[in-house]
């Protein structure tokens, strides 16, 4: 599918509503070729795409502004399989998951990043910004790449954020890497999206990481039997078991709460029916 007949599916059809967010019913190649397009265009603002796990799910049932935030959000895909499954069970039109990994690598091992781009990272670490700028001048030279090591509480400082916003503006970034993991991308994303340029916000936590190479990604047979979790949770333990038995529970109030709601679908936004 090309990024004009992505453009035609969504003014046409209605966008399902999971956890009253507009889910979006493109696969992981036609969101990055539509990023990507997107980016290089003259709009009002800007864009955010995020890609909701049981994790968001659960967190989204107790505080208000990261739902606000989650419900706000351009392109909304299912990262999580549980919540792909869901959202299939609830007759939602969906390719399956769509994960921010696969975005990424869409977008950082392709060529649909052209020179008109300008990519400004937020990432969590020194070594992260080395590894995001000795990739920008292997694989793509001619585009301007800017790399920013987010500090402690990221988030929690306004005038940080602040600032930061404004050098993204003046950077003139299209597209906006939040790799600093949720809620705290998401929550700075619709937070300081109005002092935003023309450009994608991806809120899209380590997935930059794993992509450049600098996390191991999961074996192919634990990816085939979704069960990237017990993976990682048998890779951290200690840090991630509470976290992971929370967002289960979490999770499962939240559907709840959704199948009582009644929301099944409502018209497209306006940014995805019209494509400049």
């Amino acid at each position: 599918m090309n990024t004009s007949d992505l453009s035609g599916d969504a003014s046409q059809q209605s966008r399902d509503v999971l956890f009253g967010m507009q889910i979006s019913p493109f696969n992981h190649v036609e969101v990055a070729r539509f990023i990507a397009h997107r980016s290089a265009t003259k709009r009002t603002g800007s864009r955010i795409f995020v890609t909701p796990n049981i994790q968001h799910i659960a967190v989204m049932r107790g505080d208000a502004e990261f739902k606000a935030a989650m419900r706000s959000a351009d392109l909304i895909t299912c990262d999580g399989f549980p919540v792909a499954g869901y959202a299939r069970w609830r007759g939602c039109k969906l390719p399956g998951r769509v994960t921010g990994r696969e975005v990424v690598d869409d977008l950082l091992t392709s060529t649909l990043l052209g020179p008109e781009h300008r990519l400004f990272f937020l990432v969590d670490s020194v070594e992260t910004a080395m590894a995001v700028s000795e990739w920008a001048a292997r694989h793509c030279p001619q585009i301007d790449c800017h790399a920013e090591v987010a500090p402690m509480g990221f988030g929690s400082d306004a005038d940080y954020c602040g600032d930061l916003a404004t050098r993204i503006r003046e950077f003139g970034a299209t597209i906006l890497f939040l790799c600093v993991g949720a809620p705290r991308s998401e929550l700075f994303a619709a937070r300081y999206r109005e002092h935003m340029p023309d450009c994608w916000i991806l809120c899209v936590g380590q997935s930059v990481k794993l992509s450049l190479g600098l996390d191991q990604k999961p074996p192919a047979v634990v990816e085939k039997l979704h069960v990237e979790w017990l993976w990682r949770l048998g890779r951290e333990p200690r840090r991630l078991f509470r976290r992971y038995v929370t967002g289960v529970i979490g999770f499962a109030m939240a559907v709840i709460d959704d199948i009582g709601s009644g929301e099944h679908s409502r018209p497209a936004s306006q940014d995805m029916r019209i494509y400049n």
